[in-house]
């Protein structure tokens, strides 16, 4: 199950989540199985089932049933530190967390989200989280940042020498291991992302610091932000073609996200299939195996991309899970959502990237989509898998119908 929070304020909360059917459980109803529970400061305090109509979900290809939408009427106050989770998982949804602020305060603020130290900094969610922090940062302001999964990821701080993020909870050795990264591979190749540096107190501790970047991330620019998109898509090719030392691919993640999608998908997808479902699959994930292993970032979903409010620049965040992935892997993770015959036009490259993308885009649908087999994404997927693992004069040129100059 997935989904996004995309309205919050003082009136409540909406959003969408898709469940891997709709099939009733044991002595509950239809629905049960879409149901999200929505938490203030910890504290269960509404649960609303997923039914309302969001044909917009639909047109970015994330679901088939437009039926997916849910709404909870809360009355919530500044400060309030909001959670929503599937009910039944208890899996936090895509961007499930947000503080309420006030109408001052975003004023004050220019819609950026920082909160002044005095009185917010008081309040219970943020107080202990805050102490030891104070003790190296003089900070007037703070905002913050949360994970996919709902957990606090870092906190922005605001400070006379400027605004800087610092990650939450992250150990001493994945501190030094990403200012490595930064600082013998990203840095020197000029690659789009924040500047890190490490802080290091007199007792020997350790934060890593990553300059703050006022804008929003690539998700919510949407689809239409095209110069963004493609900026994107060629900075994540020109990750591919960094070599890192081998005393530094020593120190990266061993299992990554495109490793866990691979498992998963040997142990759910197989199950059942028969025929040429069942032939597709087992042909992708061998041919996932034969794929070359380049550098990548990892993660790159579009959370983590942020465009520059002032450049218009991207710029990638979250670099703890770089590592060697197959190739296409980051860019597959990148489009999910974009209708496949207008993500494989901005892809462009060689026909073993596009092979990657194809592959691992498939997978992650089937995985999230109940009804994607039998799709016409699907069906257009699997011609092109079909097309791209055997080489070919055609299979090297631009996909079926879609000129390479699209958009």
């Amino acid at each position: 199950m997935f989904g996004f929070v995309d309205h919050i304020d003082a009136g409540g909360v909406a959003g969408w989540c898709v469940g891997r059917g709709t099939q009733p459980l044991p002595g509950r109803g239809r629905w049960a199985s879409r149901v999200v529970v929505v938490s203030v400061n910890d504290i269960d305090r509404f649960s609303a089932f997923c039914q309302d109509p969001r044909p917009d979900v639909v047109r970015a290809g994330a679901a088939r049933d437009p039926h997916v939408g849910f709404r909870a009427a809360l009355t919530l106050k500044p400060g309030d530190l909001v959670r929503v989770r599937f009910g039944l998982g208890g899996h936090m949804l895509q961007n499930g967390v947000a503080v309420i602020g006030d109408e001052p305060l975003r004023g004050r603020a220019n819609d950026s989200g920082f909160m002044p130290l005095t009185p917010y900094g008081g309040l219970d969610a943020y107080r202990q989280l805050l102490e030891p922090l104070r003790t190296r940062f003089k900070i007037e302001a703070f905002r913050p940042l949360f994970g996919q999964t709902g957990k606090l990821a870092a906190m922005a701080l605001q400070t006379p020498e400027g605004r800087t993020v610092v990650p939450m909870g992250m150990p001493a050795a994945r501190a030094r291991r990403q200012d490595r990264l930064y600082r013998e591979l990203l840095a020197p190749h000029r690659i789009a992302c924040p500047a890190l540096s490490l802080r290091v107190d007199a007792a020997g501790g350790v934060l890593l610091c990553a300059d703050y970047v006022a804008g929003i991330t690539l998700d919510k620019h949407g689809l239409t932000d095209t110069r963004a998109m493609r900026t994107t898509i060629e900075c994540a090719k020109r990750l591919n073609d960094l070599k890192p030392t081998p005393a530094l691919v020593a120190q990266l993640r061993e299992r990554n996200h495109a490793d866990r999608l691979i498992a998963r998908s040997w142990r759910q997808l197989l199950v059942g299939r028969r025929g040429g479902d069942l032939r597709l699959i087992l042909a992708m994930l061998w041919s996932a195996g034969g794929l070359p292993r380049v550098f990548s970032h990892g993660d790159l979903h579009r959370e983590n991309v942020i465009v520059d409010a002032g450049s218009g620049r991207p710029l990638l965040i979250d670099w703890d899970n770089a590592g060697l992935l197959p190739l296409g892997a980051d860019l597959a993770r990148l489009l999910l959502g974009v209708p496949p015959r207008q993500a494989e036009a901005w892809i462009g490259g060689s026909r073993q990237l596009r092979l990657g993308w194809v592959i691992f885009t498939y997978l992650s649908l089937a995985l999230r989509q109940a009804d994607f087999i039998g799709s016409a994404d699907a069906s257009y997927l699997a011609q092109r898998f079909q097309q791209l693992s055997r080489p070919t004069p055609a299979s090297q040129s631009s996909p079926p119908n879609v000129k390479s100059g699209l958009m």
